[in-house]
């Protein structure tokens, strides 16, 4: 590397001094610091303000200048750049100096009593100064609008509503953040009925991530009316028809029914719930070739329902399309074999849904997000 390549860039300084004697020992004293200087000069406070119109990285501000009066002109200089600036006062002027930097000047310097080195010692520490102060403002600000998107993550992830109905209920959704591509709900229905919802929008991204947002709240608006389940997932579908771009949702929407002990799964183009019992992982079975049904967005078609009993001690594992995928479906899939080993020293929800999560993870590919749910009925 030779010394230009080494050679830190010149700062662009703007010196605003109206005498012109000034001026000069000023440029003599920068020399003498060795300092790379591009600087341009202005005379008054006005022409200063234009010059502001190019980069400049230091301001030495000169107060006694002839249109403006006291600390004017630092605040109208402050207002219109983020720059350092280095006030320079007169020999009798000093207190107005410290008023300065009370005022948000980086420092300031007395005319007559300063030699090369302490100016540019006080231009590199104001010009240091200004972009901390820079680095500062933008971690605030990253760190404000992670706070923003977190909170966007909160609201697009709404915590279960099941204030009446008597299951057991278990919902674990972490990573993805506001930009996730799968939904998951569990809403309790105006006749005491619960429906719950997982599935995946397709694609990834922001689009992936709205179509699956809009899906989930309107799946919770739909859970809320009293439309047939029937007709809640056909509406889902014309939803998705609806949206911007042709893409289609993998959804299994299950039900349960408090007065039978029932669960009904209705699938859109996604793999049945797991049922867990004490010591045996099973997959509910759907009759037919194409047992999975069409997924959400793909129009009128086969969209086949499978009902359970639930026991008391029988718990219901809703896991994402992708996840089932990996791990494969079948009844004796490592997924499967795993979870039956699991749920036979598994003591209560929370710990079976530890070693869920730890399945998840290991089966899951990089993509897929740690997020189920566990429904079961409440002690009777």
């Amino acid at each position: 590397m030779t010394d230009s390549e080494a050679r830190e860039p010149a700062l662009h300084l703007l010196l605003v001094e109206d005498d012109d004697g000034d001026a000069l020992l000023v440029e003599e004293l920068l020399s003498d610091a060795g300092i790379d200087t591009d600087m341009t000069r202005a005379w008054s406070l006005e022409a200063a303000v234009d010059a502001l119109a190019m980069p400049v990285d230091c301001v030495l501000l000169d107060l006694g200048l002839p249109d403006a009066s006291g600390l004017d002109a630092l605040v109208r200089l402050r207002d219109a750049s983020d720059a350092a600036v280095v006030v320079l006062t007169g020999l009798d002027d000093a207190d107005r100096g410290l008023a300065a930097v009370g005022a948000g000047a980086h420092d300031y310097l007395v005319k007559g009593t300063v030699d090369g080195e302490a100016l540019g010692r006080a231009v590199r520490y104001a010009v240091e100064r200004r972009r901390g102060d820079r680095e500062r403002r933008t971690q605030e600000q990253l760190r404000a609008r992670a706070q923003e998107v977190a909170r966007l993550a909160e609201e697009l992830r709404p915590a279960p509503h099941t204030p009446t109905a008597p299951v057991r209920l278990l919902v674990r959704s972490e990573g993805g953040g506001a930009l996730s591509s799968q939904l998951c709900d569990v809403v309790e229905r105006p006749d005491g009925s619960v429906l719950a919802v997982v599935g995946t929008a397709e694609g990834t991204g922001p689009a992936a991530a709205a179509l699956a947002a809009t899906v989930r709240a309107a799946f919770r608006a739909f859970a809320l009316s009293r439309l047939p389940v029937t007709d809640v997932v056909d509406a889902l579908d014309r939803l998705v028809m609806a949206s911007a771009e042709p893409v289609s949702v993998r959804a299994a929407v299950v039900e349960l029914l408090a007065a039978s002990r029932a669960a009904v799964c209705h699938l859109a183009g996604h793999h049945a719930p797991l049922l867990l019992s004490r010591g045996h992982v099973s997959t509910l079975t759907v009759p037919g070739e194409d047992g999975q049904g069409a997924p959400l967005g793909t129009g009128p078609g086969a969209r086949p329902a499978v009902a359970a009993r639930l026991r008391e001690q029988d718990r219901l594992l809703m896991l994402h399309h992708g996840l089932i995928e990996q791990a494969g479906d079948r009844g004796d899939s490592p997924l499967a074999a795993v979870l039956d080993a699991a749920t036979r020293g598994a003591g209560d929800e929370a710990a079976l849904a530890d070693t869920i999560e730890r399945v998840v993870r290991a089966y899951g590919p990089g993509h897929i997000e740690d997020q189920f749910i566990l429904l079961g009925w409440a002690p009777a």
